[in-house]
């Protein structure tokens, strides 16, 4: 990143007070001492940086830059084996959700890593927070390498399309949740509308979750299925250890269907779950997880 370029980023950052920065590729880290540094003129904020453990052995490499600007106390820095994906996966899995203000996606340049890259930075910005995308115009047939055999085995489609930029114009500008796009030169500017990944609305597709489990034992557990038509609420609770009243809206029906029906909302309000038909009437109760749960209750 030279100098010009990094005063871009230091305006964004300082103007719109993103303490909570991201980044997804930092090669040496110069990009990384950049960021930390208005980080560090902002006097508050973080920065996370994720990048393959090989980047290590740069020279010089990441810790070293940190260390000479004195910025590494703003910095957490994670090695991965083979993506920042993978990184990104357990952050969520932590409950991430919408934490970060600011994320700056610089490696892999391909359709497969920046497009599901994107994916899941969209659940961990937070609402009004930027994603900046670098290399909009890389291709791998004009990179240093270019005579590599792992980019000679790619198709030559994929070696000439500029794969960032797709996942600009495809993923990213096309998205409703994002706006405020911009376009300077290699890099592509977006803001995060508003909260799509909140603690509530992912609460109810976790009940939703647990419906699901609950139908797929049923379809070889009598005990669990006759209590899911009998006292949903009390059943759920049981399987899952939450409060009866997650699932106080739920009933069940059995279905003549063998495929997945639509849930429908009744007139009262309830939410109606249609049970699939079991091909086997004879089904027996056996060892489940429903029945490890009442031991455990």
């Amino acid at each position: 990143m030279r100098v010009e370029q990094a005063r871009i980023f230091y305006d964004l950052i300082t103007h719109n007070r993103l303490t909570n920065c991201l980044e997804l590729g930092f090669f040496h880290g110069v990009s990384t001492a950049y960021i930390a540094g208005a980080i560090q003129d902002l006097q508050q904020g973080h920065l996370t940086t994720i990048d393959l453990t090989t980047a290590s052995a740069r020279e010089p490499n990441v810790g070293w830059i940190l260390s000479e600007t004195g910025l590494g106390h703003l910095v957490t820095i994670h090695l991965e084996k083979r993506s920042f994906n993978w990184r990104l996966m357990r952050m969520l899995q932590e409950g991430q959700f919408e934490t970060f203000d600011f994320c700056y996606l610089d490696g892999g340049h391909t359709w497969y890593d920046t497009g599901f890259a994107f994916c899941l930075v969209e659940r961990l910005l937070r609402p009004g927070g930027w994603a900046v995308f670098d290399d909009l115009h890389f291709t791998f047939r004009e990179s240093s390498n270019s005579e590599k055999p792992w980019v000679r085995r790619m198709p030559e489609e994929e070696q000439t399309e500029p794969q960032v930029q797709r996942v600009f114009e495809l993923l990213v500008e096309t998205n409703p949740n994002f706006c405020d796009f911009r376009r300077m030169g290699q890099f592509g500017f977006a803001r995060k509308r508003e909260s799509s990944w909140a603690t509530r609305t992912r609460e109810t597709n976790q009940t939703e979750a647990i419906v699901a489990q609950a139908l797929e034992v049923a379809r070889t557990d009598v005990n669990l299925r006759n209590g899911l038509l009998t006292s949903p609420a009390r059943t759920l609770s049981k399987l899952s250890m939450r409060p009866q009243d997650d699932f106080s809206h739920f009933v069940f029906a059995e279905s003549q269907s063998l495929g997945p029906l639509p849930s429908e909302v009744s007139e009262y309000g309830s939410t109606i779950v249609y049970m699939e038909r079991v091909e086997n009437a004879n089904v027996e109760a056996r060892s489940s997880l429903w029945e490890s749960s009442k031991k455990t209750a």
